[in-house]
């Protein structure tokens, strides 16, 4: 009769924990998937959102750069050849609206409710880039410290505008670069913060569920 007893009180849960086992691993899977393929989203909107704000940064540099030779060599620098195609800044806008559209989409799909950080300290960092880039493409001077004219030993010494386009190469990447090292460190949308918190929460969860099971 005893061993009967026992018998009936194993049985159960024998036979119950492996058809348990088996109907949650088919359903973790398709959560983990799920889930990376969140994460993947919310890196592409990530990358998506610099990426439109570089390229569009990139191209307002190229054009600046016809207004600085002018102001560093002479009017006669003037050459709207080398301008970037006037509709690349349009269709840098558009990239932009896109961009911040998909981000607010994907960053709430993978929280599941308000995203941990907005977008605005990306696209700092996406100008960053662009004005980076645009401006080590930007021509040098015929010659330092004189805008030099159509004719054979015509000069005229720089201003202080021609002295300000001449260091606006190294002056625009640093200041933009310094802004968006500070958004990245201090700002209340910074991506690195917001990952700061979450693993702080994470050390205080798992803090708790030590002291609950102690």
């Amino acid at each position: 009769m005893s061993v009967a007893a026992s018998m009936g009180a194993v049985t159960p849960a024998m036979t119950t924990s492996p058809a348990a086992a088996s109907e949650t691993a088919p359903e973790g899977r398709p959560r983990s998937a799920g889930k990376a393929l969140d994460w993947l989203l919310a890196a592409l909107a990530n990358v998506l959102v610099v990426a439109a704000w570089g390229i569009t940064a990139a191209t307002v540099m190229g054009s600046l750069a016809i207004p600085r030779r002018m102001l560093m060599n002479s009017e006669w620098a003037l050459d709207f050849g080398r301008l970037p195609q006037p509709w690349m800044i349009a269709v840098g806008v558009v990239a932009i609206v896109v961009a911040h559209r998909f981000f607010a989409l994907a960053m709430r799909r993978y929280t599941r409710g308000a995203p941990a950080y907005g977008a605005s300290v990306l696209a700092w960092c996406g100008l960053a880039l662009g004005v980076a880039y645009g401006a080590y493409y930007w021509a040098p001077p015929v010659v330092v410290g004189k805008q030099v004219g159509p004719a054979a030993g015509q000069s005229t010494r720089w201003g202080i505008p021609a002295y300000v386009a001449y260091y606006a190469r190294l002056g625009l990447p640093a200041v933009f670069a310094l802004v968006a090292a500070l958004l990245v460190l201090f700002g209340k949308q910074s991506p690195w913060r917001a990952f700061l918190r979450g693993r702080r929460r994470a050390r205080i969860a798992a803090l708790r569920r030590r002291a609950a099971r102690s």
